[in-house]
Parts: structure tokens; sequence; C-alpha cells
């Protein structure tokens, strides 16, 4: 299951993802989480679980692992990435003493393009973050890509080798851990 913490359609996550995607293509299926519908977190609305949470929570059940494409806004996470966690985090059933939910035991990888820390504050905050709530992050905070001045300007990411090989490191590693 991929995650793009960025809900604009041409986001350099979604680039990012779409590349990863290339990589596992022979040995796994990628389907892609749709965080933009969901609406914000609220108790009051929680129970039934509103139908773009059911279906999201009804891909993680049938998935081995996530990965995680985010970029960063004010040095953290993604409101609407955050948003999909809270969600997910929550228990499937309210009268579930051991709140199991939909992400608890699941795998997750890591990775962001952004500026100039790539993205170092909100995938710290995000491998933090999917800990707590039952994930078994791989490789911690993953790796991350700057963007040069260019691709914020103008809209134009031509991502080098470099960005291609650690994603390759970071499937090798997901597929490892899935084998199991």
């Amino acid at each position: 299951m991929f995650v793009v913490g960025s809900i604009r359609k041409g986001s350099f996550n979604r680039q990012l993802a779409s590349m990863a995607a290339d990589i596992v293509k022979d040995w796994a299926e990628v389907d892609y989480m749709d965080i933009a519908s969901f609406p914000l977190m609220n108790q009051d609305a929680e129970f039934p679980a509103p139908s773009a949470v059911s279906e999201a929570r009804r891909q993680l059940s049938e998935c081995d692992a996530v990965w995680v494409f985010t970029p960063e806004y004010n040095r953290s996470i993604p409101g609407p990435l955050k948003n999909a966690m809270d969600w997910l985090s929550r228990p499937l059933d309210p009268q579930d003493p051991d709140r199991v939910s939909a992400v608890k035991g699941k795998k997750a990888i890591i990775c962001g393009a952004g500026g100039g820390k790539k993205t170092e504050f909100s995938r710290k905050a995000l491998d933090e973050m999917l800990s707590f709530i039952g994930m078994e992050v791989i490789g911690g905070d993953g790796c991350g890509f700057a963007l040069d001045r260019r691709a914020f300007a103008e809209n134009i990411w031509e991502p080098g080798d470099d960005v291609k090989d650690a994603l390759k490191v970071q499937a090798a590693m997901l597929k490892e851990h899935t084998e199991n």
C-alpha cells in the first residue's frame, strides 16, 4: 500500500511513489490510499467510520506493508497525512479492550522529497508516530531527497540515479521484511 502525504496531483512525492512502483512492479502489487477523501478526524463521527476510512481500512487489511512518501510542511508531517493516520490508528471496534486498529502490526517504510533538509523533520516525526500507533517501521526515518529551487519554481523535478538507487535499497528492505 502506498500512501502519498501530499494531496496535490502533481506532487513530487507522488512522482517518487511512481518511481518506487516501477521498481517493485515485478514482485509487488501496488495500491494507493486516497487520503484526500478522509474527513477531518472527529470522534463524534467515528462509529460507524466514514466510507473513505472504511475503504482504507479494508485496503490495509489486504496489504503486507505500507510505503509512505511524505513532503514536509513547516518542519512536520502534512496535515492530510497526519489526519489519515489519526483515523487509521483508532480502534476498529469501540468495545475492544485491546483497541486493535487497521495499522497495528503493519510494516511500514518511509521516504520523502522536499526542501534542503530532505524532509528530515517530517520523516522523523512520522517514524515516531507510526511506531507509537503500533506499526513496525523498517529502516527508521528512511531516506529523503532534496529538491532544487527549479523544482519549486517551475514544478519540475528530474530525479537522478541516486534517487532511484536509494529507492531500490528501500524496496529490497521492504521485500526482505515482507517475505518472512
